[in-house]
């Protein structure tokens, strides 16, 4: 898939994403389980899609996991760098 590719997906996913809806919960007991609602898994894929643009900087979840969830998801890496520095 080219970069244009994932940049038109991406277009696509935003233009049809309804942000005020979405709704995204982690839950961890021992293992870890995600909910989320149709518009919630729509913006964690373009957020995901921001990210396989090499535009991590870009990506951003904060307002799409709520008091409600154990965490959310603070950084993006796009590199086994940047996975080091965040996680120190």
């Amino acid at each position: 898939m080219t970069d244009e590719n994932i940049a038109a997906a991406l277009d696509t996913i935003e233009r049809s994403i309804s942000v005020e809806t979405a709704i995204a919960r982690f839950r961890a007991y021992g293992e870890v389980a995600l909910y989320a609602n149709k518009n919630g898994y729509l913006v964690l894929a373009a957020q995901m899609l921001r990210c396989a643009l090499g535009r991590t900087s870009d990506a951003d979840v904060s307002q799409l996991f709520t008091g409600e969830s154990d965490f959310s998801i603070d950084h993006f890496a796009s590199s086994e760098e940047q996975l080091d520095f965040f996680s120190k």
